[in-house]
């Protein structure tokens, strides 16, 4: 497996379609229903193996009905799942915060919902190199190739800020090289070589660190502090048009995030593989054995306005002065989550 690009074939070569195309082919399936139709309407979704998301939580903890989750397949990635409701595959998606600005920022008719992952310091995500690595400071990453589960999104954001914040000039940064590749395989794909470097987040690092033999550059935790960094987003037509319905799903899913954040971890553990084994999708247990802690650090997943401004230095670096202008105001809504008038839990 070789996983260093051909000349020209980097990162910086910019992925210009993905937002606009999504953007555009939103026709299929509105939702036209007035307040009141709630009942038996089925909600549409892709999930991750081994990952029980929150609205799946939700569901299995009798906060969901009388709504009903269908499961269509499992996503490849954060922006794949936003593409996909946008387009009206499904009906509801979560992302990097910064794909969902970017998205917007192209004219989807989405708004973000509810805060759904972030970091913190049980839950997090570290840039790895192996343990004889000469690599030690940001700078020896210079000429470097770097694997990271989606190119555009959380890692790239993260790896892109932290070599900025380390002293490294725009064209030392634009030599470090980023590709995509599977959370699955990138340890391996370390270990044997064909990365210098690999962002690993939240299980398939800890996992990394019980295997040995690597070493941790940094983590987001330690460069971010504890943070919202990704969230669940609707589209704009069912917020307008079927409003019950969307109240409904935030504040279940919001109740299910907070029942984990007030659970003890052994609990939410054994819940977590109840619910994957239950599901029959042929699926391992691993991502749930690891689970450490929710990294939504605000009281069932209510947003703030930091979760995103926070990323949008980056966009301005990447000269895209729209997504990194764009308003908190015009990205998310916290009008349906029921904790958004209590006082915000903050923990690390």
């Amino acid at each position: 497996m070789n996983l260093r690009p051909s000349q020209g074939a980097t990162r910086r070569s910019f992925l210009k379609n993905t937002a606009l195309c999504a953007a555009t082919a939103f026709a299929a399936r509105p939702f036209a229903k007035a307040a009141g139709t709630l009942p038996g309407e089925t909600l549409r979704y892709q999930g991750w193996a081994g990952v029980v998301l929150f609205p799946e939580l939700a569901d299995d903890l009798g906060l969901l009905a009388p709504l009903k989750l269908q499961w269509v397949g499992n996503t490849t990635s954060g922006p794949q799942d936003l593409q996909a409701t946008v387009t009206n595959n499904t009906d509801f998606a979560g992302a990097f915060n910064g794909s969902i600005m970017k998205m917007i920022g192209a004219g989807a008719p989405v708004r973000a919902v509810l805060a759904y992952a972030g970091s913190d310091a049980r839950s997090c995500m570290g840039i790895f190199v192996r343990g004889s690595s000469v690599i030690r400071t940001a700078r020896d990453l210079i000429g470097k190739v770097i694997g990271v589960n989606t190119l555009r999104a959380q890692g790239e954001c993260f790896v892109d800020q932290y070599l900025r914040q380390n002293g490294l000039t725009d064209d030392e940064i634009r030599q470090v090289v980023l590709v995509g590749i599977s959370s699955v395989v990138a340890e391996t794909a370390l270990r044997h070589g064909t990365l210098d470097a690999a962002v690993l987040p939240t299980f398939f690092r800890d996992a990394a660190l019980a295997h040995g033999g690597l070493r941790e550059l940094t983590t987001d935790y330690e460069f971010y502090g504890a943070t919202n960094m990704d969230s669940v987003i609707l589209r704009n037509d069912m917020l307008q048009n079927a409003p019950d319905l969307a109240q409904h799903f935030v504040a279940a899913t919001a109740q299910a995030i907070a029942w984990a954040q007030n659970t003890p971890q052994a609990d939410v553990i054994a819940r977590y593989v109840s619910i994957i084994r239950k599901r029959g999708r042929d699926e391992g247990v691993f991502p749930a054995r690891h689970w450490r802690s929710t990294a939504v650090v605000t009281k069932g997943g209510v947003i703030r306005p930091r979760d995103y401004t926070q990323f949008q230095p980056w966009y301005a670096w990447r000269r895209d002065a729209h997504t990194a202008s764009l308003a908190p105001e015009s990205i998310y809504t916290n009008r349906f989550n029921p904790f958004a008038t209590e006082a915000p839990l903050e923990k690390g």
